[in-house]
């Protein structure tokens, strides 16, 4: 069974989704759902309590993390071309997952800078310049929407807060970071703008007829 399978059910995996005239593979990460499931069907006692009489060492299943599962249900279902930009996102939500809120913060900064760069990079941007002068090529060559360009502004804002110590509200501003990262994604690289699920299968739209 491919990576994330549950039964014929797959909710996580790379490259195992089938794209109609698409020769990139795609990624998926459909674990938020689950996790909603999960919480609506919480059980009432912890399942690591050990068994009555049971012999020393065994125990019942894997305790109940709670709190990770609230944090995965906060997080959008996510279907994207595979990529750097894929193992960017995925890195992110993975350290907010596991309660990590600063370097959550951090790693989102890191790719919206990485994002800036790449998108500048034809038009003269280099490694050498300072993230400054690299927004600045985007806006004069009107690469990145209006919208894109003040959710580059509003994360370095808030990446330079934590990065300096000021940072008061690591989990609501990781959450914050995240919300814009997707937000980038879907005015940028949505998989989805130019698709739609057909009988199970991601298949190009066809054009409007006027």
């Amino acid at each position: 069974m491919p990576e994330g399978s549950c039964g014929w059910i797959q909710e996580l995996g790379n490259g195992y989704v089938q794209v109609g005239g698409q020769t990139q593979p795609a990624y998926i990460d459909f674990q938020p759902n689950g996790a909603k499931l999960v919480l609506s069907n919480e059980p009432k006692k912890d399942v690591q309590e050990r068994l009555p009489d049971s012999p020393s060492g065994i125990e019942k299943k894997e305790p109940f993390d709670r709190d990770r599962y609230e944090r995965l249900s906060q997080l959008p279902a996510l279907l994207i071309e595979a990529g750097p930009y894929c193992d960017l996102i995925r890195e992110a939500r993975s350290v907010f997952v596991d309660g990590h809120f600063y370097a959550c913060v951090a790693m989102c900064g890191i790719s919206f800078e990485r994002f800036q760069r790449d998108k500048a990079k034809p038009y003269g941007g280099k490694r050498e310049h300072k993230i400054q002068r690299i927004r600045g090529i985007l806006i004069e060559h009107k690469v990145l929407k209006s919208g894109t360009l003040k959710l580059c502004k509003s994360m370095a804002n808030l990446r330079n807060e934590y990065a300096h110590g000021n940072g008061l509200n690591p989990k609501g501003d990781a959450l914050k970071a995240l919300h814009w990262m997707h937000c980038f994604i879907d005015n940028e690289t949505n998989l989805m703008r130019n698709y739609v699920i057909v009988n199970g299968i991601l298949s190009r739209k066809r054009a409007e007829t006027t």
